[in-house]
């Protein structure tokens, strides 16, 4: 997205526009009666804006609304004066706002404009319509109307302007839930479409979807004002049930296969290329918190991280469970694969996600074969076998989109996962973890010990903490920054695995418990004196053990979890 070129406005600085939206929207007095006189301030400010440069309708017609108001409650009006100000005013602003729509040849409708193109409601359309070519409205309905064209504008657009406002203080409370609900209301709307479409197969052209997919992103910046914004708001509003998780438990992804095809076509023809369109725009305006380069993809594994931590966490009683991780775990695993294999062999989306160009046209327009002649002296000389491989090369490398993580992205993802497994083990973390082994050799040899701590105390269903060993550090490999955790001795004192297990499950893992042997993968002395005789093959005590494959070697991992929770 190319940056924004500065704009001339009329008032001073943000500070000032605060202030006339104040005044415009004050607070009610003690006895509930409309501040008038911050609302007289607000129209002799807007006087001095307008001998400045052009205001923008919205706050055109807020002044003249606030005039009409102001009149009413200050002067001694006939009804029939006041029914002509308020009609004169409310016919202006709905003019003023579908005017800017109507670019064709033929007129096109001021309903469908009003209501498909401004969001306006219809009845404001049908309310100028009368007092443009029928009887004045009553009085009671235009005071009505007035008060509601005033909430509108504020809605649409006071609030998304003070949003995006960027001053040193934090926004308030306030202006952060109008613009969660402007962000919720459009990707509502958005996969509202989507579903839609896909029941009714009716899905519009790549070239088209690309146009309205770009205007979806320009919108949800614009409401957010900046990238940072943006995440912090959209992240969480996608990782809700019905979003990115269907509300259906029957739509969501199940433990035996971990992956999206539950969720259907709304994974490639809904998410996948809004957030990849996202990713790219944030990527061209080089957005950076805390001196970081803002990622779409990294901001929303993290979110998606943070859910399975915070089920994992002994605490954690207000984690969702079940289903809903499952999803979240299947989104993680899928965006990952999509990663590592676009690194080796980009492949064309069905809806244009990580699309390369195609080699045929990247080639330049060359010259019918029948406008050639052997003796044309204007021939356009062929290129060699070479050098054309080589222009093709080149071409593609420049017009390859960014990649969806870099290394420093995927290395700290496995920490998260590390760190959190060795304080509570989690199979949903080392299923992540998994994931990434089985693409990158290199992460794999170097955690290779620390996944084999992980996997024995998953064996175990350790509830007692037990001292994890020092990991030795691998020949052919210097340990990279942030690898320390393998280094250390942690104690982990877990409260069990949130992830409720089946019948078999519960019966290992009641047996491991029962026995007083620590799992410390060592031949240790009974004592005599306590020595009882019983069978061959059975435990101290007279338990008989349970040799079955434990869940966590299984393939593919947690094949067994109970998906009633959530």
């Amino acid at each position: 997205m190319p940056p924004k070129l500065p704009k001339l406005v009329p008032w001073h600085s943000p500070a000032e526009f605060i202030q006339v939206y104040e005044w415009f929207y004050p607070s009610p007095l003690e006895d509930g009666i409309t501040d008038i006189r911050a609302q007289e301030c607000a129209l002799r400010r807007i006087r001095a804006w307008e001998a400045r440069g052009k205001l923008p309708h919205a706050i055109d017609s807020t002044a003249a609304f606030v005039q009409a108001v102001v009149r009413d409650w200050t002067q001694n009006l006939t009804d029939q004066e006041l029914r002509l100000m308020y009609s004169m005013v409310f016919i202006r602003f709905v003019n003023g706002y579908v005017d800017a729509f109507q670019s064709a040849k033929t007129a096109k409708s001021i309903a469908y404009l009003a209501v498909e193109k401004v969001g306006m409601p219809v009845w404001f359309v049908e309310l100028r319509h009368t007092a443009t070519h029928d009887y004045l409205p009553s009085l009671a309905i235009l005071r009505s109307a007035t008060h509601q064209a005033l909430a509108w504008i504020n809605e649409n657009y006071w609030m998304p302007q003070l949003v995006s406002v960027r001053l040193d203080e934090k926004p308030s409370e306030e202006m952060k839930s109008a613009m969660s609900d402007d962000v919720r209301q459009i990707m509502e709307a958005h996969r509202t479409i989507k579903e839609k479409q896909i029941e009714e197969n009716s899905l519009p052209q790549p070239k088209q979807e690309h146009i309205v997919i770009s205007r979806l992103v320009r919108e949800l910046v614009k409401r957010c004002g900046s990238g940072d914004e943006l995440l912090d708001t959209l992240v969480p509003i996608l990782l809700e049930p019905g979003m990115l998780v269907p509300k259906s438990k029957k739509m969501r992804a199940s433990a035996r296969d971990l992956n999206l095809d539950s969720l259907g076509r709304m994974v490639d023809y809904c998410w996948m290329p809004l957030m990849a369109r996202l990713h790219l725009d944030l990527s061209a305006m080089s957005s950076t918190k805390d001196g970081e380069v803002l990622s779409f993809w990294v901001s929303l594994v993290n979110g998606m991280l943070d859910k399975l931590i915070e089920a994992n966490a002994p605490s954690g009683t207000t984690a969702k469970a079940g289903s809903y991780l499952i999803t979240i775990l299947a989104w993680i695993k899928h965006l990952l694969k999509l990663h590592y294999d676009s690194l080796h062999t980009p492949t064309k989306h069905p809806r244009g996600f990580l699309t390369s160009p195609s080699p045929l046209s990247s080639i330049p327009n060359s010259p019918s074969l029948s406008n050639l002649s052997v003796n044309s002296p204007t021939a356009t000389p062929r290129l060699s076998v070479a050098a054309m491989a080589a222009q093709l090369v080149a071409e593609q490398a420049a017009q390859q989109p960014p990649a969806m993580f870099d290394n420093d992205d995927i290395i700290n993802i496995v920490e998260d996962c590390l760190e959190n497994s060795l304080t509570n083990v989690s199979p949903l973390l080392r299923s992540v973890l998994n994931t990434v082994i089985e693409s990158d050799a290199e992460i794999k040899e170097r955690i290779g010990p620390i996944l084999k701590q992980i996997d024995q105390r998953l064996v175990s269903g350790a509830s007692t903490s037990a001292p994890v060993a020092t990991a030795p550090t691998p020949v052919s490999h210097d340990p990279a920054p942030g690898w320390e955790v393998a280094e250390q001795s942690v104690a982990t004192s877990s409260e069990g695995l949130d992830v409720e297990m089946t019948d078999t499950t519960e019966t290992m893992t009641q047996a491991t418990n029962h026995n007083s042997v620590e799992a410390t993968g060592s031949w240790t002395m009974f004592d005599a004196e306590t020595w009882r005789p019983c069978p061959i093959g059975c435990l101290p005590g007279g338990i008989l053990p349970d040799l079955s494959l434990p869940w966590e070697l299984d393939s593919p991992p947690i094949a067994r979890v109970d998906l009633t929770g959530y």
